[in-house]
Parts: C-alpha cells; structure tokens; sequence
C-alpha cells in the first residue's frame, strides 16, 4: 500500500496541457490505510487491464460485504471537502466514483486522459 498521500490533478483540458499536481502527505491514519488494504486485499477482483484489481462500492454492496464500505464513506467526503478548499470551489463537487484500485508487477497503464468522452471533458479535476 502506498504511504498515505493523496495526489490529483486537474483536468488537461482546462488547464491548457500544464498538468498541475497537487499532494497532501499524510492525509490517510495509518490505521485506515491497513484498513483499506485489507478490505481491498480480500474483496477485490480482476480489474479491467492484466494484473490490475478492483474493489468498488457497488461490488462490495454485490457480495453481501456492505458493512465494508464504511470507512470509505467519511474519507471520500474529506477528501471531496480538502479538493474544494485547495481549489476554492467549496461545494460544488460531486463524487463520481469510490474504489481502490491496484496494480501489481506485470500491470502497466501508460500516460492517458480521463476525458476521452464528451461527457467527461466536462470534468474540472481528476483524483
């Protein structure tokens, strides 16, 4: 599991190719990070790329571990309220997707936009 640090960027569109990051260390206890890594370690399932693996909330909720979803319920909404602070757009937000996904040896994911469809390049940042 990676150290508690949170990275996101801005979507490339708006802000014309400069592709701005921003990083909070620390953000995520220790203790939920073992947390997420044990639920994710065994609830998650093959992803969509080779050595990739998936936990989402809907798969949770699918395989009668509802109860799981819990600790992501209250860090999304800190992370949503510590992205709008930064950016000074407090609620104006919306969660789009909660999961944990992670790559193992063998995974490979090259440099590619999260707004390859029209409905997303409306997006003003990517998490």
């Amino acid at each position: 599991w990676p150290q508690t640090t949170i990275l996101w960027s801005e979507n490339h569109a708006s802000m014309e190719h400069s592709h701005p990051r921003h990083i909070i260390r620390n953000f995520l206890p220790l203790d939920l990070c073992k947390e997420l890594e044990f639920i994710h370690r065994s609830n998650c399932t093959v992803g969509y790329r080779p050595h990739v693996f998936s936990t989402t909330l809907s798969h949770l909720i699918a395989t009668n571990c509802a109860h799981l979803i819990m600790p992501f319920i209250p860090l999304r909404e800190n992370l949503k309220e510590k992205v709008e602070e930064v950016f000074g757009c407090e609620y104006e937000l919306f969660v789009e997707f909660t999961g944990l996904i992670s790559w193992t040896k063998g995974a490979s994911i090259g440099w590619h936009s999260d707004d390859n469809r029209p409905y997303l390049r409306q997006r003003d940042f990517t998490l």
